[in-house]
């Protein structure tokens, strides 16, 4: 499980699904372009108040679940 990569791959099918470019994603959610790129390819350490605001741009919610042993 690579969750940068599983987190990356949401965000970025979710703006395609609503046809919003990444230069507009940016623009809404107040993140830079790198930023942006390199969360899309599981390759960045994003703050939690930046995912947020992707997400929220997005109509996405987050959650955790606690893995049972």
């Amino acid at each position: 499980m690579n969750i940068k990569k599983d987190i990356g791959l949401l965000i970025k099918q979710r703006r395609k699904a609503l046809l919003m470019e990444q230069v507009d994603l940016c623009e809404y959610a107040g993140v830079g372009s790198t930023t942006l790129s390199k969360l899309e390819q599981g390759k960045a350490n994003i703050t939690l108040e930046s995912l947020e605001k992707i997400i929220e741009v997005l109509g996405m919610e987050f959650s955790l679940r606690v893995k049972e042993l």
